[in-house]
C-alpha cells in the first residue's frame, strides 16, 4: 500500500543566507517534503512555499504514477522548530485526504 509522508523541516532562522547548498529561504519558513513510499520505489519533492504545496503534492503523486485515491497511509513529521503555520497546513491537508 502506497504511503505518503510530510515531513515539514525546522524554519529558517538565517534570514536570507544559504544553508548547506540550498536556495535562500525567508526568515521563519519551513521546507516541507513529500515523500511517496510505493512498494520498494520512493519519490520525493520539496518546497518551502506553502501555496505551492499541493502542486508539490501532484508533481510527486504523477512521479509514483499514483491517484490520490491510492494513497491511504498518511503521516507527517515536524521538527520540533517547525514552522507552526506549515504545520496547521499540512494537518489540514491530512485531513481532507483522509476524508
Amino acid at each position: 500500500m502506497p504511503q505518503l509522508i510530510f515531513k515539514i523541516q525546522p524554519a529558517s532562522t538565517r534570514g536570507g543566507e544559504p544553508t548547506r547548498g540550498r536556495k535562500a529561504r525567508k526568515k521563519g519558513h519551513s521546507g516541507i517534503e513529500m515523500i511517496v513510499k510505493n512498494r520498494a520505489k520512493t519519490y520525493s519533492q520539496t518546497t518551502d512555499n506553502t501555496d505551492k504545496l499541493l502542486l508539490t503534492l501532484d508533481r510527486v503523486l504523477k512521479s509514483a504514477k499514483l491517484k490520490i485515491e491510492q494513497v491511504k497511509n498518511i503521516k507527517i513529521i515536524s521538527h520540533k522548530e517547525a514552522g507552526l503555520t506549515s504545520q496547521r497546513i499540512v494537518r489540514a491537508i491530512k485531513q481532507a485526504l483522509d476524508f
